[in-house]
């Protein structure tokens, strides 16, 4: 017994070492071996490399501005009786803002309507009279004196009656006045007086913006200044409302520029459909410059960047091949890129985040179609969004 233990224990210092030399070397080649063996496709979608017509663009920032904004102001002075507005409120163009106390304008209104019908009727006596005198005159019954006479009455009850128009006209324009109307489709933003309040002639009732249309206006380089065109289309994009893009057209090009930035000021007019666009809100205005050019463009989740390097995979005999690219202009979801790549090249744009150069690949869904799904996925792999 005491022989053998002693045999065991000359065994196990002599071969120890070796036995495990043995396991490290397994432990060291089995991922070699398992990668011999050859990996399992991984699946992917892919979508065509394009041909497109772009023009080069310059972006630049504006703040979003109201196209028509006023002080609506009286013309008249009184006591604010009525203020029919707060703000916020949407109007239309000659909706009552403000009525201004009118009870002394609207007694004298009656006065002016009263006098008036007493001429009225004071003249059409007048008249019947003078034919009664002419007809009387042509059959020698009367002096032509007294003719002259009845014909002098109608004619200053003639002038009379015009006075009294005018009058009557004036105090009906002071008092038409005295209310105080939209001069234009806008909305509220401040009210300037309230109820009770005296304001003198000339002094504010509310603040009215349009923003039916909105103007924006950006500075622009003057090495660019020469390629803007007076009407030309321009593509706006509002932080404040994520995923849409608005159409606008070139109103203006100031031709006094900051000399000190050599900065020109353009002005841009947009259609607000749905009020979306408020004042203030900030603008990213896309300008395009020059002739347009035919490009190649790949889906914006095809790149992936690392770096200062951006690459692509493109699908060629069921293997991912890396293409290092040049990446240029934008469109939509789409993205300029230069490089080793041709029209209807297939590049990944789903599950290109852990492929390697060569790894087989297995194509799910082109990026249009419903996916296939008869083939698993393998490595516990499923497409997604590059980064």
């Amino acid at each position: 017994m005491s022989r053998l233990k002693t045999v065991i224990l000359k065994f196990s210092k002599k071969d120890a070492l070796f036995f495990l030399i043995l396991f490290l070397l397994f432990l060291f080649l089995k991922p070699a071996l398992v990668f011999a063996q050859g990996r399992p496709p991984a699946n992917v979608v892919v979508s065509p490399v394009r041909s497109e017509m772009i023009q080069d663009e310059i972006l630049q920032i504006g703040t979003v501005e109201s196209w028509r904004s006023s002080r609506v102001a009286t013309e008249v002075s009184g006591r604010v009786e009525v203020l029919q507005v707060r703000r916020g409120a949407k109007v239309k163009k000659g909706d009552l803002l403000a009525r201004l106390s009118a009870s002394t304008l609207r007694l004298k209104l009656k006065e002016s309507e009263a006098k008036q019908n007493a001429a009225m009727a004071r003249l059409q006596k007048s008249r019947d009279n003078l034919k009664r005198s002419e007809s009387l005159m042509k059959e020698g019954l009367i002096a032509e004196r007294v003719y002259r006479d009845a014909k002098l009455t109608v004619e200053e009850l003639e002038q009379t009656l015009a006075v009294n128009e005018s009058e009557r006209l004036q105090t009906q324009d002071e008092l038409n006045k005295k209310e105080v109307r939209a001069p234009f489709d806008g909305i509220v933003t401040q009210a300037l007086t309230e109820e009770g309040e005296w304001v003198t002639e000339g002094g504010g009732i509310v603040h009215l913006v349009d923003l039916s249309r909105v103007r924006i206006l950006v500075e622009m380089p003057e090495k660019y200044i020469r390629e803007v065109q007076m009407g030309g289309a321009v593509f706006v994009q509002i932080d404040a409302v994520p995923g849409e893009v608005f159409s606008g057209k070139v109103h203006a090009l100031i031709p006094a520029g900051d000399r000190a930035a050599r900065l020109f000021p353009v002005e841009v007019h947009v259609e607000n459909k749905g009020l979306l666009l408020q004042e203030g809100m900030l603008a990213r205005v896309a300008f395009a410059l020059g002739a347009s050019r035919r490009v190649l463009m790949v889906d914006k989740d095809a790149l992936i960047r690392k770096g200062s390097e951006a690459f692509l995979f493109v699908v060629t005999d069921a293997k991912a091949v890396k293409k290092t690219v040049m990446v240029g202009q934008g469109k939509a979801d789409l993205i300029e890129v230069n490089g080793e790549i041709k029209v209807d090249d297939l590049v990944v744009i789903r599950g290109n985040e852990r492929l390697r150069e060569g790894r087989a690949v297995h194509i799910v869904s082109d990026g249009v179609g419903p996916a296939d799904t008869t083939h698993p996925a393998s490595d516990s792999e499923s497409p997604g969004h590059a980064h």
